[in-house]
């Protein structure tokens, strides 16, 4: 039985890679496509979602191996809700990352590529694949927690925490039925790729981010990050994910691949949307490969589909538990994941100005349990888990190449 997932999400270059890895993983079934502005502004992540689609079904359409990778998209009343969500945040300016991903979140290609963009909806013709909601996204996923058994529905978020804050704000009852939280974002021992400090998800609402963390640390949900320090070194090489046919890329081996056939409809699509992406890296003096931040998130989640919460992580991934802060209004620091490093014992983040007795944080002395100086965490708080450890960068090319684009890759 498949683990049934909720995607939040704001649809841009890395975004289409994890939703096309969780649709073609048969471990999972996304019950909702929740969208939220991000890397562009949510109105524009929705048609951007609806662009994917359209792709999906002529690959489908077209290539025979795609109609088994994808078979889900094929299977009677699995239709995937998509809904429409917040457009900015719920404290602070509204941000969006259009310095990466360009005006569209796509690259662009809506003016480069005109012939990606899926046909206007016609409301009295349902769409093949998706059922579309009138309804706020948070709203649609307060109704499938209603509906759905505890601890049976994931929600993998990859963007800001907007919608998921308004969930837990409208019905926080409701909203600690979910199995597990798995979001890429912040960055705890990294700098930042938005501001110096700052992870681009928790900078852009980070008013929303400190409500689920605090709502994890109250014992509501579980909730599972994926940091900038893990999901910066998982690369794969452009030369992987760009057609050769639309840019000549040296692989690994420094060898440039020759070849007569014409891209899939979502080899085009990838390679169109990566083309500036790659320039862009190339001008930031970054290597030729893209970080698969939002994939990592999806790949934990099917990697640990079914498990309930609080279950320990599969053999090959590591999680460990981080007290942290999330600043919300710093001039330079907004968006920040806020550690304790000065090593005393004092509890997260102490204002020693403001504490009358500081012998009760037991400054000094060192915790047995993690055999660190002021590392010891409170019996009644429930911390987030960081992932710190995967199967590793091949394994990730192997599961995503494969089924994204039925690649065989050499082990």
């Amino acid at each position: 039985m498949p683990q049934k997932l909720i995607l939040d999400t704001d649809p841009g270059v890395d975004d289409v890679l994890a939703i096309l890895l969780s649709l073609s993983s048969p471990e999972l079934q996304v019950v909702l496509i929740s969208i939220v502005f991000g890397n562009t502004h949510a109105p524009v992540a929705h048609s951007n979602l609806l662009k994917i689609y359209h792709s999906l079904s002529k690959e489908i359409e077209q290539i025979p191996d795609a109609q088994s990778r994808y078979g889900r998209l094929a299977e009677p009343n699995q239709k995937t809700m998509l809904a429409l969500g917040e457009d900015g945040p719920i404290g602070g300016e509204k941000a969006v990352a259009a310095y990466f991903h360009g005006p569209d979140g796509l690259s662009n290609i809506t003016e480069t590529h005109p012939h990606f963009t899926a046909p206007k909806l016609d409301p009295s013709t349902p769409h093949e694949h998706l059922e579309i909601s009138t309804k706020a996204s948070y709203e649609v996923m307060l109704d499938i927690l209603r509906h759905e058994e505890d601890d049976s529905v994931v929600i993998v978020a990859l963007g800001p925490l907007t919608n998921l804050a308004h969930a837990l704000r409208t019905d926080p009852q409701t909203f600690s039925k979910v199995s597990r939280i798995v979001w890429m974002g912040g960055a705890l021992d990294h700098p930042g790729n938005t501001s110096a400090t700052a992870e681009f998800n928790c900078f852009a609402d980070p008013f929303a981010a400190s409500e689920i963390l605090e709502g994890c640390k109250a014992g509501l949900f579980e909730f599972i990050l994926a940091p900038l320090d893990i999901t910066t070194p998982h690369a794969i090489p452009f030369s992987d994910l760009i057609h050769p046919s639309v840019v000549k890329i040296p692989n690994s081996r420094g060898e440039l691949v020759e070849t007569d056939e014409e891209p899939t409809p979502l080899q085009a699509f990838v390679s169109a949307m990566l083309v500036r992406v790659r320039g862009l890296q190339a001008s930031f003096g970054l290597e030729d490969s893209m970080e698969m931040h939002d994939p990592v998130a999806v790949w934990y989640a099917l990697a640990h589909a079914m498990q309930k919460r609080n279950s320990p992580p599969l053999e090959g991934w590591k999680v460990v538990q981080r007290e942290f802060k999330i600043e919300r209004i710093g001039e330079l620091t907004r968006g920040m994941c806020v550690t304790d490093r000065r090593g005393t014992g004092e509890s997260n983040n102490t204002d020693r100005s403001k504490d009358e007795d500081l012998k009760s944080f037991g400054i000094g002395k060192k915790d047995e349990e993690t055999g660190r100086m002021g590392e010891k965490i409170p019996k009644a708080k429930q911390l987030p888990w960081v992932i710190t450890k995967t199967p590793g960068i091949d394994e990730l090319r192997r599961v995503l190449l494969g089924r994204v684009f039925g690649t065989k890759v050499d082990e």
